[in-house]
């Protein structure tokens, strides 16, 4: 049977017996009082000012009389925030689950999930729950407990309260990759916290690999650094969390810090960044001739750039992508052939590599 309840914002009315056998006598000395006050008042009150007086105080001893209140909301009946669903959980061999059913002691108890995945409890038996969610348990054992004819309306409860095996991976881009034995439903930066957080090399997308949908990524933009529903997403164990890493450009030849540079929350950095970022050109560097090697489906691919007219602005900036390779040249040397080109970039490379090597 479902019993109506009152609406917590709907105004109460409870007079009590008392209260209404002094209720005149009680209205009779607070209106009373309400016009001495007035009355002492006139001189500081305008006529206006008075009667709302007057009808703020009639208003009180309504509501002193026959306990008459509206009440305020209060903080407990704001929306809390969202949280992972924990009856979405995926039980796995190993598991210890605390099972409960109303009204059924034989049923209330802790039981661990073997190697093969089920569980023997007690009037049911063996039941396979391996590879279901918390809450397709609950409706498995309540429909067997039906079909036996033990109990007409079941209500079953399933808590995971340990994971054997189900713990969740983060790797790439973090300071401590590995596999966390994290207890329950969780969120994206939870797990990330966990593993120490982002390292700098990291990059701005996170690739999430659901345990009970493999089939399908999840692709998390956390570009900007918000924090909101949409990117601290739900973590479940048997999850895995791949942390990209930033794209890097390689500034080569005569620059004068030479060097791989990231490209940080960015998808995209301008050439003219990176060559500040590699220290500026040198002074015997050709700025007629830079070369951009880019890799494409179809394998390397090499443009000419000219420095000295994007500087004056006749040319527009050049977008660079992730693993380009700018090459600037010494300013005595004017054409390249393919296999001087990689050769001056290997060199340029092997020099850079030697220095690092040495720190």
């Amino acid at each position: 049977m479902i019993e109506s309840q009152q609406s917590a914002f709907a105004p109460t009315f409870t007079p009590a017996t008392s209260d209404l056998n002094r209720c005149p006598l009680r209205v009779i000395r607070s209106f009373l009082l309400a016009l001495s006050a007035l009355h002492v008042s006139r001189f500081a009150l305008t006529r206006g000012q008075a009667k709302c007086c007057a009808w703020i105080l009639v208003l009180g001893m309504s509501s002193t009389c026959f306990g008459f209140q509206v009440p305020q909301e209060s903080a407990s009946s704001a929306q809390p925030a969202s949280s992972p669903d924990s009856s979405a959980i995926t039980i796995g061999p190993g598991d210890l689950l605390d099972l409960s059913v109303y009204h059924v002691p034989e049923l209330t108890l802790k039981v661990r999930v073997d190697l093969n995945g089920s569980v023997s409890l007690p009037l049911i038996g063996d039941l396979q729950l391996a590879g279901l969610t918390v809450r397709d348990a609950q409706l498995l054992v309540a429909r067997e407990l039906v079909e036996r004819q033990l109990v007409l309306k079941p209500a079953v409860s399933i808590f995971v309260e340990t994971f054997a095996t189900q713990g969740i991976t983060v790797y790439g881009e973090v300071v401590a990759p590995g596999i966390y034995p994290m207890m329950g439903p969780h969120r994206l930066f939870d797990a990330i916290s966990t593993a120490g957080g982002f390292t700098p090399k990291a990059g701005h997308t996170v690739t999430i690999l659901h345990k009970r949908s493999q089939d399908r990524e999840q692709v998390i933009d956390l570009y900007g650094g918000r924090v909101d529903e949409q990117t601290n997403v739900p973590i479940y164990p048997g999850d895995t969390i791949i942390v990209s890493q930033a794209g890097v450009v390689y500034v080569l030849g005569e620059v004068n810090k030479p060097g791989a540079f990231l490209m940080g929350s960015n998808t995209s950095i301008s050439l003219m960044k990176a060559i500040a970022m590699a220290g500026s050109t040198t002074k015997v560097a050709s700025l007629k001739h830079a070369i951009i090697v880019r890799k494409s489906p179809e394998g390397s691919i090499q443009m000419e750039v000219s420095l000295d007219k994007i500087y004056h602005g006749e040319s527009s900036d050049l977008a660079l992508h992730p693993e380009d390779v700018v090459f600037v040249p010494l300013s005595n040397v004017k054409y390249y052939g393919a296999m001087g080109v990689q050769a001056a970039i290997q060199a340029a490379v092997y020099t850079l590599y030697a220095a690092e090597l040495n720190h």
